[in-house]
């Protein structure tokens, strides 16, 4: 009888193991991202990589703060970046680091947004260079990473989030202004030209706040652990189908 209970209490807690090893493999992330063929989850310090199946592929551990992972448009690799002020570039061919460099010398508070060109030939990136309290725009030419282009913005202008429309074929930017005391004035959503702020619009408080969290989720790939710690009140489903882009606030304040 005792072995009998025994192996039932044995049964049942590698039924459980495996039930739990089941589960959404995004609960242990801070960032992930997805496309047909792969997965990359991140925690702090180590970057999972799986195939189209959730079955690990590999794991990195080439960074520390690395929690924000994003795949090229062309599927051939993917970078991930550190609050740091680093990137990490991996190969979704040989499954290997391809390089890894600094963005800048300020190593902390360099989670603002980035995005590739839609051709995937630059790597477009939001940093603070001077200090944490001034934006800097970045891009790299995805050849080899090495530095292209730079432009400084205006010390009262800070930059939250940037990304690219198709249907307008425009980058759109999140942002906010500050006084000569640095402080808060109010937010603004605008266009970027030649790697310039342009057609600046100002924005509510309100929206400015909803949309800098809801971008900072959606660029962590909408994860559980990034909800917990987020500011947003609405469920994760509910901001998954919102799908909203910086265009549409743009377009909403210039009816």
């Amino acid at each position: 009888m005792k072995k009998s209970k025994l192996f039932i209490l044995i049964i049942s807690i590698l039924l459980c193991l495996l039930l739990c090893s089941c589960g959404d493999i995004t609960n242990k992330f801070w960032g992930y991202v997805s496309n047909e063929e792969f997965s990359v989850g991140c925690t702090e310090n180590t970057v999972y990589l799986y195939d189209k199946d959730n079955t690990q592929i590999a794991k990195f551990s080439d960074m520390d703060y690395c929690s924000t992972p994003m795949i090229s448009p062309s599927g051939e690799l993917f970078v991930v970046k550190s609050t740091e002020g680093k990137f990490a570039v991996y190969s979704l061919e040989s499954f290997s680091l391809i390089k890894k460099f600094s963005t800048s010398k300020i190593n902390f508070s360099q989670d603002d947004g980035f995005c590739f060109s839609p051709d995937g030939k630059f790597l477009i990136n939001i940093e603070r260079q001077k200090d944490d309290l001034h934006s800097a725009i970045s891009v790299y030419d995805t050849t080899d990473f090495s530095l292209v282009e730079q432009v400084f913005i205006d010390e009262n202008m800070m930059i939250d989030h940037i990304e690219f429309d198709e249907a307008t074929n425009a980058y759109y930017v999140l942002g906010f202004m500050r006084d000569k005391d640095l402080i808060f004035t109010n937010g603004f959503v605008a266009t970027l030209k030649d790697y310039q702020i342009k057609n600046t619009v100002k924005i509510s408080e309100e929206d400015y706040g909803f949309y800098q969290s809801y971008k900072d989720l959606e660029l962590m790939g909408f994860t559980k652990k990034a909800h917990k710690w987020s500011y947003m009140d609405q469920s994760l489903e509910e901001l998954k189908n919102m799908k909203l882009t910086l265009k549409d606030l743009y377009d909403k304040y210039n009816k």
